[in-house]
């Protein structure tokens, strides 16, 4: 993807523009946030914009799809709160 000046967006900052879901592959029905930001490889994912209840710091190696306004996760609700960044 490239903006109109050809310089190289990611993904991950276009789903991050677009504040996408973030969704288990596993369990597509459970959002776990919006993907918020992209920093070096990793989607910084915010469950809650106003309270944030969960901040998750998620390597992209860990998506497994980039769908339409949602970005689904190769990773299992138990493994969650490795991700999870305490704030």
């Amino acid at each position: 993807m490239r903006d109109s000046e050809s310089n190289p967006i990611s993904l991950g900052s276009y789903y991050a523009f677009h504040r996408a879901s973030a969704v288990l592959s596993q369990n597509r029905d459970r959002e776990i946030g919006k993907v918020f930001a992209e920093h070096k490889d990793k989607l910084l994912i915010v469950d809650g914009e106003i309270r944030k209840e969960h901040v998750y710091s998620i390597p992209e190696s860990e998506v497994d799809l980039y769908g339409d306004k949602k970005v689904y996760l190769n990773i299992s609700e138990n493994s969650l709160k490795e991700f999870e960044i305490i704030t």
